[in-house]
């Protein structure tokens, strides 16, 4: 669901967060029109974009990430294939498909709004924001209370210094919309940012370099989400009733689901083998070398993923678009199993609980509480910007998350099902969804 619509005479701002995490993506409608402009769309939440485009009665006019994301897979090329809208991209972007290039400085109208393009090199080189009206869209170069990290290739420090003197520029009154949050704050303002982030309070460029030159581990699975979101692969999708077509046939393709072991045990497509997503580089010997291999995750994220790494083994692959959650609203069976609650909920309500927590009796019994909201403040900042999560490593530990059936000799690498209790996988027990 939309987390914030916000209305303005000139335009309409509706927010999407990513129900896994801080992601933040947008749909920028013009009032007048009703053309509209989709930023950061994640693969994940393209159907959500067309249902709010319905809902609105607009028409999807531009598609664009605001830079090349590494953290996650980008619904542009999808929402456009749907919409028909023209991808935009940076001058300096490396995206392998047809786009407008745009650049900053260069306007452009959606409807009757202006949109004016800046250039926000820091976090990538091909970083952009956008001007619409009194509402900046700043990707990664700028957070409530932070901004991206600039360790990956090309990215630069020095010139995310220059990129936060063009946005100081900008009225105080301009609403920000950042492309993630980790603080509470999916929306803040120039102004805001310019009293309270202290990174772009910095007025000294050597020392904004030292501050942002902390590496940090690699986003999960970067190599292959960069090759899909730069264009270099285009993963076959297929919807539900055309998979479920596709296993009566014979030879039947290979079902692989690449969830983590807990989700598999909780449903799972009848026949499916499981094999993590992140065991899968490690196990390419167990697949199939003339089966077609179909790939099933929750939502069809991990799958796509999984296909980009099959892919560069020279392997045919068909994702299931939308995953076990389209699956099931196209009526399809599915084997229920122990449900649990997902790790990545899990850590959603404990954080969420300890960060209130803090904060209340900071505030009503001693102030040094405010501690440990500081403290799980940070752990969701890092998770954000690292992908690595440690209290989800730390709950997979769990007695109440450990899978109920332990690997049977004999059986790596594949399921049975054994009559209705479960299936009998040898995979890892340490990966958390995604």
């Amino acid at each position: 669901m939309a987390t914030i619509d916000i209305i303005d005479a000139t335009v309409r701002v509706e927010t999407f967060r990513a129900s896994d995490g801080g992601c933040l993506g947008y749909l920028v409608v013009d009032a007048a029109s009703g053309a509209a402009m989709a930023v950061d769309p994640r693969l994940d939440e393209v159907d959500r974009f067309i249902e709010a485009l319905r809902a609105r009665g607009a028409s999807l006019i531009y598609a664009l990430d605001t830079h090349t994301h590494a953290d996650h897979l980008s619904g542009v090329r999808r929402l456009a294939k749907k919409t028909d809208a023209t991808i935009l991209a940076h001058i300096a972007s490396k995206l392998r498909i047809a786009a407008r290039r745009v650049r900053g400085g260069e306007a452009f109208k959606l409807g009757n709004a202006l949109v004016t393009v800046l250039d926000a090199p820091g976090h990538t080189p091909d970083s952009l924001a956008l001007l619409v009206d009194a509402h900046l869209f700043t990707g990664d170069a700028l957070f409530a209370g932070g901004a991206g990290r600039t360790d990956f290739v090309g990215g630069s420090a020095s010139d995310l210094f220059d990129t936060f003197r063009r946005f100081e520029a900008l009225p105080d009154g301009t609403v920000v919309h950042p492309g993630h949050d980790y603080v509470g704050r999916p929306v803040t303002t120039i102004g805001e940012e310019k009293a309270q982030n202290e990174l772009l309070r910095e007025r000294d460029r050597a020392a904004l370099v030292a501050r942002m030159s902390v590496r940090a581990p690699s986003p999960a699975n970067m190599a292959a989400i960069l090759r899909h979101n730069l264009g270099e692969a285009d993963t076959a999708s297929i919807t539900p009733r055309e998979a479920e077509y596709l296993l009566t046939q014979r030879p039947m393709p290979f079902l692989l689901d690449v969830r983590s072991r807990l989700e598999f045990e909780g449903e799972r497509i009848d026949g499916a083998r499981n094999i993590p997503l992140d065991d899968l580089s490690a196990r390419l010997d167990e697949m199939p070398t003339l089966t077609p291999v179909i790939l099933v995750c929750r939502t069809g994220v991990r799958a796509t993923t999984a296909a980009e790494v099959l892919g560069r083994a020279g392997l045919r692959t068909h994702v299931i678009e939308g995953g076990m959650n389209a699956w099931r609203r196209a009526y399809l069976p599915v084997r229920e199993g122990r449900k649990r609650l997902a790790v990545d909920r899990q850590v959603q309500l404990i954080a969420g609980l300890m960060i209130l927590t803090g904060v209340t009796l900071g505030a009503f019994v001693n102030s040094w509480f405010l501690a440990l909201a500081a403290f799980f403040g940070a752990g969701l900042t890092f998770a954000g910007a690292t992908g690595t999560c440690g209290l989800a490593l730390l709950l997979m530990k769990m007695p109440w998350n450990r899978p109920s059936s332990p690997p049977t000799e004999g059986t790596a690498g594949t399921c049975a099902v054994d009559g209705g209790a479960g299936a009998v996988c040898q995979v890892s027990t340490t990966d958390p969804p995604r």
